[in-house]
């Protein structure tokens, strides 16, 4: 179905989709809404992040105590 330019957009009767029809405006509009949540992603992506070079680094350091070494037997 394509839309006609400049038409207004139907608003859906469900509450949920209203609310996520109106956020999707907010959206495009650039809000301090949208701002602080991209914000909040990024902060949380970087805290998966830590967690993910915390175990990395436990994995090398658990790994280097556990190298083998050649022992000369006579």
């Amino acid at each position: 179905m394509a839309r006609k330019r400049g038409a207004k957009k139907a608003i859906p009767p469900c509450p949920l989709a209203a609310l996520m029809f109106k956020a999707r405006e907010l959206r495009e509009r650039h809000s301090p809404f949208w701002e602080h949540l991209t914000r909040a992603r990024i902060e949380l992506l970087e805290a998966f992040k830590s967690l993910i070079d915390e175990r990395i680094e436990k994995l090398r350091t658990e790994g280097k105590e556990g190298e083998l070494t050649k022992i000369e037997v006579e």
